[in-house]
């Protein structure tokens, strides 16, 4: 349990990065999740939380 606490603490910059920039999303595709850049950055860190590889 400390292993995945510390993982998801280690991931918390990114993991509110991008959950910002997915609800504020104005990119040229049509949603945030149709844009590949920013599902690639979720998927990270949500791996990175996880401990799983991205």
């Amino acid at each position: 349990m400390a292993a995945a606490n510390a993982r998801l603490i280690a991931a918390a910059p990114e993991l509110l990065a991008v959950l910002q920039e997915i609800v504020g999303y104005s990119g040229g595709a049509q949603t945030a999740l149709d844009d590949e850049y920013v599902m690639e950055r979720a998927a990270a860190a949500l791996a990175k939380a996880t401990g799983a590889q991205p």
